[in-house]
């Protein structure tokens, strides 16, 4: 399901470029999609259009051995004190950041690391960064509008899940879920004006084509700025059968829970570019 609207053009952005199960594949942090790439290109953290990247099949996640080998969902432990002046050069996350981008992923999606930003969350996503693996934030609180230029410093991509906002899945009073579809809106409008790639993003499969909460959806993402709506399958249990953490030289303390990506059942793109 794809949308022209809002023509609004777009500057390339970051994608992962990589090797899997033989083929060449260009991961986008943004919607969770993978592409097959037939000419060669620069691997490892990569400017593309999305323009460009569409023209490519997308690629099955189970035929290039599970998203698993494309990369991790990482709920890191970060210090829940904003304001330490330093992190310290062999921190727990460093380690645990280096051995995750050494692991040979394109990308890490960091999810649920509050309060945004933090002086961990600097560090983590720069060591990632810094070895070639794309960085995104998912998040069901949308980061308050003064963290949006920091935020968009650190990671290559914001996920907004909207699922306490907008749907009925979780038990919230009105007042609350207007305060939180409130704070949706102005955090995303802020994180869109400081240049990081948004997109909102829900687990509840999609009704079909046409319906009139699908519909909506897409009316608040085009409204927002944001660059379209991931709706996205949650893996099984959650669990991942690959190493731990501390298998790959990332020692106690403990360091977080990894996770497997969402597979993207379907994305709505609002933003054109040129």
């Amino acid at each position: 399901m794809r949308s022209s609207r809002g023509a609004s053009l777009t500057p390339p952005r970051v994608y992962g470029v990589g090797v899997c199960a033989g083929r060449l594949v260009v991961h986008d942090p943004l919607t969770g999609m993978t592409h097959y790439r037939d000419q060669l290109i620069t691997v490892g953290r990569t400017m593309l259009r999305a323009s460009e990247v569409a023209t490519h099949p997308v690629a099955d996640p189970t035929a290039l051995g599970g998203s698993g080998t494309l990369g991790v969902r990482w709920s890191p432990v970060v210090q829940r004190d904003p304001s330490p002046t330093c992190v310290p050069a062999d921190s727990v996350h460093r380690r645990a950041a280096r051995a995750l981008a050494c692991a040979g992923l394109l990308t890490v999606d960091l999810h649920e690391v509050e309060p945004l930003p933090t002086p961990d969350l600097t560090d983590i996503a720069g060591h990632l960064t810094d070895d070639g693996c794309t960085v995104s934030l998912t998040t069901e609180h949308c980061p308050a509008e003064r963290h949006a230029e920091a935020l968009a410093d650190c990671v290559d991509a914001l996920r907004i899940c909207v699922d306490s906002a907008v749907t009925g899945r979780h038990h919230l009073g009105p007042d609350e879920r207007e305060q939180r579809l409130r704070s949706l809106v102005s955090g995303t409008r802020a994180t869109v004006a400081a240049g990081l790639p948004t997109q909102l993003y829900t687990r509840v499969i999609p009704p079909r084509p046409g319906n009139e909460a699908t519909r909506w959806l897409v009316e608040l993402a085009d409204a927002v700025g944001a660059h379209g709506v991931t709706f996205a399958r949650p893996h099984g249990d959650g669990t991942l059968a690959m190493p731990s953490l501390t298998d790959w030289g990332a020692d106690t303390p403990p360091c977080g829970t990894l996770k497997p990506l969402d597979v993207p059942l379907d994305t709505v793109c609002l933003r054109a570019d040129g």
